[in-house]
């Protein structure tokens, strides 16, 4: 976060910004006329009136932490006497947390994945891996990284004894030094799923369990946060970022996917992904672009520049594509579980920073998210960090942890009937 206000520049959902960032600040007020095609004088000053993308906290204002708290059963008793780190290792951002002896949260790290120069997603990094020189660097470059955190901590006066590393499958592949070619090429199998040791900085590491190829250990360290494996009611977790990954269900049943979203949820350069959501509502209400997702004229060649953000017809067709690849997600998820359709869900959980920002009616408005869902969606915040914590420091949670890998059902939306009809039918913009 910023004295002045402004988001960071990698967002961790942490919810302090005093605004909602630049944007917010310019856009105040909604009129057709502020809109300009790209090349004529007079940008306008303000556009939106209210938050561009304020958190939703859409169902009882609940943060991560009460959602942990709140995990379906008794309180989580602490017994942690070591000092603990935790690590998110996301495709885009690696965050870190520092914890007392006594559960109190005593410091945090936060970088971009310094492997972003071999590629922007997963797919570009597997590919990149095939030389086994590349996949030296990205691991060494990823273990710089937490190293350079655990020494901001004992700079700051800790002693790290432990560190608990969750992230997406690729990226723990990449950690370890493992190949991850089979990641990338069908039947996409992943060989190690199992919790992991390595050490750093001195420190022993311990990695939490994955799901598949698809869905990594972010994803067990989310759903036991969220205590959706204690459950009765039926929940679905929705972490969106480079990666798009779900999972839905209870304490008898669960099921997940991944999907690709690419960088339309991270957003880029002068845009964040849950702004570009806001916006593109927004000029679907006013009627400058229409369902198809097609700007009406003058706008269509050139865009539309809003304050010094352009929005243009290949930014809309990249929201289209990835929005429509998690709404059918969660409808193919709502079928295999065996669900009538969204509506028997009882509580959506929106991870991470772009849940946290996430303005959940143009969400809805655009078809991200079913209408059913309205009303039930509650941003939690970085519930990976929150799981790997609970990994840490309770022997039934970590031992609930490895066995998900035996209790979750993955699917492959690829192969799954309907997943393709689903798709085309969320490329509309508008309530699905």
């Amino acid at each position: 976060m910023t004295d002045q206000g402004d988001r960071c520049q990698i967002c961790t959902g942490c919810g302090r910004c005093r605004s909602g960032g630049r944007l917010e600040r310019e856009m105040k007020v909604v009129t057709a006329s502020f809109l300009l095609p790209v090349g004529r004088p007079g940008a306008p000053a303000e556009f939106m009136q209210g938050k561009t993308a304020g958190a939703q906290r859409d169902s009882g204002g609940k943060d991560g932490a009460e959602a942990q708290r709140d995990s379906g059963g008794k309180d989580s008793f602490i017994r942690q006497k070591e000092e603990l780190v935790t690590a998110d290792l996301g495709t885009t951002t690696i965050a870190m947390e520092w914890y007392g002896g006594q559960g109190r949260k005593k410091g945090e790290y936060v970088r971009a994945n310094p492997q972003r120069i071999f590629g922007a997603d997963v797919i570009s990094r597997i590919q990149a891996a095939e030389n086994p020189m590349s996949r030296r660097q990205m691991q060494q470059s990823v273990k710089r990284v937490l190293a350079e955190g655990i020494e901001q901590f004992r700079h700051q006066g800790g002693n790290p004894q432990k560190l608990i590393i969750a992230g997406n499958t690729t990226m723990m592949y990449l950690l370890m030094g493992h190949d991850p070619s089979a990641l990338g090429t069908a039947p996409f199998r992943a060989d190690y799923l199992v919790s992991e040791k390595i050490t750093v900085e001195g420190v022993e590491a311990k990695t939490l369990p994955g799901l598949s190829a698809f869905v990594g250990g972010d994803i067990t360290a989310g759903i036991v946060a969220c205590g959706m494996d204690r459950r009765e009611e039926i929940t679905l977790l929705v972490d969106l970022g480079t990666n798009g990954e779900m999972v839905l269900g209870n304490r008898e049943k669960l099921v997940c996917c991944g999907t690709a979203a690419g960088p339309a949820f991270e957003g880029g350069g002068d845009i964040w992904g849950a702004d570009m959501i806001a916006l593109t509502a927004r000029l679907l209400e006013l009627g400058l672009v229409d369902e198809t997702g097609l700007l009406k004229e003058p706008y269509f060649e050139n865009g539309i520049l809003i304050g010094d953000v352009l929005i243009t017809q290949e930014r809309i067709r990249v929201l289209q594509t990835a929005k429509a690849a998690v709404c059918a997600g969660i409808r193919r998820l709502t079928a295999a579980y065996g669900l009538e359709g969204p509506g028997q869900i009882r509580q959506v959980w929106l991870a991470g920073g772009f849940g946290y920002f996430l303005d959940v009616r143009a969400a809805i408005t655009l078809g991200l998210l079913p209408r059913d869902l309205e009303g039930r969606v509650m941003a939690v915040g970085n519930v990976v960090l929150a799981g790997a914590w609970l990994y840490g420091t309770e022997t039934d949670v970590e031992e609930r942890a490895e066995l998900l890998h035996h209790r979750v059902q993955v699917l492959n939306l690829a192969g799954q009937t309907g997943f393709e009809s689903d798709f085309v039918e969320a490329m509309y913009l508008r309530r699905i």
